[in-house]
């Protein structure tokens, strides 16, 4: 009889608790870490779609069929950023450029070795790019 009531009391609580961190506010608020918000990037309906299949694709599919790309960072991970970065449309064309050039090809521009592995490194640009249409 007693756990249960333990229990219970213990239950309710979950259910008034305030979720989160809060701040520490006063003499203690200088105390704190500023950083930089990492979804200061507002997505359009198409960009969440396209981000919510490649997280799907990188968190569920890769990890049953393996890790294939030759360059770093993936292509999976270029296209969710440039899709971040540039917007739906130019990210997801900067995408699809990048899924064509994934072969194992010699590589002219830089490389970068992991793990005794060799990668064509190729990030998204962090700057808007103008394109030609």
């Amino acid at each position: 009889m007693l756990f249960k009531l333990a229990l219970f009391i213990t239950s309710s609580q979950l259910l008034f608790a305030a979720p989160g961190y809060f701040e520490p506010w006063g003499k203690d608020a200088d105390l704190t870490k500023t950083t930089a918000s990492s979804s200061s990037y507002q997505l359009s309906p198409f960009g969440w779609v396209a981000e919510k299949v490649i997280l799907l694709h990188q968190n569920v599919l890769t990890k049953a069929d393996g890790p294939r790309s030759h360059f770093r960072p993936t292509s999976a991970r270029y296209m969710l950023l440039a899709i971040r970065r540039q917007g739906f449309f130019k990210g997801f064309i900067m995408g699809c450029d990048r899924l064509l050039r994934e072969n194992e090809e010699k590589w002219i521009y830089q490389t970068v070795n992991i793990d005794g592995n060799l990668f064509k490194w190729n990030p998204p640009p962090t700057h808007p790019l103008k394109l030609l249409f």
